[in-house]
């Protein structure tokens, strides 16, 4: 009899721990940002916990945006030579040579990563990011 409870707790604990693990999963992506470009690496992530590990690899202070928008990537908002949309997260100012990191919980959609110090969004410092 006792069988039975013990092979339900083995199907419960199968179905539950790869469950569990998936939601401690997180996505880490290498930024390099200089003048005037944003290289992520890999392009896109997965849902849930995403990481962003920056690097100034530039000779001038960089900033790093996330933002979650359904415009294409050059066509944001300006407003004073800056993106006007609130960011879901920033790092700011970054130095030459120095990293900082900025961890998000990011939902599927199109995000756009970019420069916000006046100038450098229209220069071309900007790229699509997708999360599935």
């Amino acid at each position: 009899m006792r069988k039975a409870p013990l092979a339900a707790a083995l199907v419960v604990a199968a179905i539950a721990l790869p469950t569990a693990l998936a939601a401690g999963a997180k996505t880490t992506v290498s930024v390099k940002l200089s003048e005037f470009k944003v290289v992520p690496s890999p392009k896109s992530a997965t849902a849930g916990a995403v990481v962003f590990d920056v690097r100034n690899t530039g000779a001038i202070d960089h900033e790093f945006d996330v933002v979650r928008t359904s415009l294409p990537v050059g066509k944001l908002p300006v407003k004073g030579a800056k993106v006007s949309l609130k960011p879901l997260g920033r790092i700011s100012p970054l130095k030459p040579g120095t990293s900082k990191t900025l961890r998000l919980t990011l939902k599927p959609g199109r995000y756009v990563l970019y420069c916000n110090v006046a100038g450098h969004y229209q220069a071309g410092q900007r790229i699509a990011f997708t999360v599935r």
